[in-house]
């Protein structure tokens, strides 16, 4: 069973996480997968290391937030399985034992507007600290009333080791992409384009290549996308552009694809630290305008610029 575990705080942008996490779901549920919702409070004590990343919520005490989280998880769960975590102390000991590397879980995360340090640490400690997938939903993006229909994989066209969790994101991609769609011909010349249009695969690779390197054969990014495996079976194409900053070539071939879900590789682990934070992963993980499926790398890899 997969676990969608929403860390709520009491503010708009996790209520709008819980409610892109609902959205899956209720999808889920309706293609019968087995899948669980959880509700998940951290409120550390003030002397925890975790404080700094966990801010109490403003505008309600503690308590009241962990009352009106309980209400709602009951609430929730006449629809399906729901329940209501809190973690209060010891808090990195504790998030890594309930999403461990057997966890079946993904953490939802609502990115607030304000994507000023605070957050970013936050995000970045998240990242690290867990072996899990963090789906981070950004507080302007409206949970759509269907499941996303055009992914966009990221790849620095490097090598990755991917966490056993990172199975899960495969599955559910999977999952998520069960087209029951009828398709008409129709008449005219322009009936074909259109047929062909709707038979294009809804998946795209991206890779985003400066001047400081070649443009990269699109076989070898192919075998790339295959050897990451995150996409298992689902039908791709390859979408690569130049521009002289990787990030901002990735934000524009998100728009020019049209996708509405990001996946990106987080090395965390071969660029701790500040090198990490300024990394193309980590910049996106702020800024990108959709919703980002974010998977740790799973043990440090030697980093080689893309050649």
């Amino acid at each position: 069973m997969t676990t969608f575990s929403v860390l709520m705080n009491g503010s708009a942008a996790a209520d709008n996480a819980l409610a892109y996490a609902l959205m899956l779901v209720r999808y889920l549920r309706r293609h019968q997968q087995p899948v669980e919702l959880r509700l998940l409070a951290v409120l550390p004590a003030r002397h925890d290391a975790a404080a700094a990343y966990f801010p109490r919520p403003t505008g309600q005490s503690a308590d009241a937030l962990v009352a009106g989280l309980c209400a709602q998880a009951a609430e929730l769960a006449a629809q399906g399985p729901c329940r209501f975590t809190l973690v209060t102390r010891n808090v990195a000991a504790e998030l890594t034992q309930l999403f461990h590397f057997a966890a079946a879980d993904v953490l939802v995360v609502g990115r607030p507007a304000d994507t000023a340090l605070p957050t970013a640490r936050s995000l970045f400690y998240l990242c690290r600290l867990l072996p899990n997938p963090l789906l981070l939903v950004p507080a302007a993006f409206a949970a759509p009333a269907e499941v996303p229909a055009r992914l966009a994989l990221d790849t620095d066209g490097q090598a990755v080791r991917l966490p056993s969790s990172a199975r899960r994101v495969t599955e559910l991609l999977l999952s998520l992409r069960q087209d029951t769609r009828v398709l008409y011909l129709g008449s005219g010349r322009r009936a074909a384009g259109r047929l062909l249009a709707q038979l294009a695969p809804s998946t795209v690779g991206i890779h985003v290549y400066t001047a400081d390197e070649p443009a990269p054969p699109p076989a070898a990014l192919l075998a790339r996308l295959a050897e990451i495996g995150l996409l298992g079976d689902l039908p791709h194409t390859l979408h690569t552009a130049y521009h002289s900053s990787v990030e901002e070539g990735i934000l524009q071939l998100i728009q020019a694809c049209e996708a509405e879900l990001l996946l990106l590789v987080a090395r965390q682990r071969t660029l701790p630290g500040e090198q990490f934070e300024t990394s193309t992963s980590a910049r996106l993980m702020l800024r990108s305008p959709i919703p980002a499926l974010v998977v740790p790398e799973a043990a440090p890899v030697r980093w080689r610029r893309r050649c």
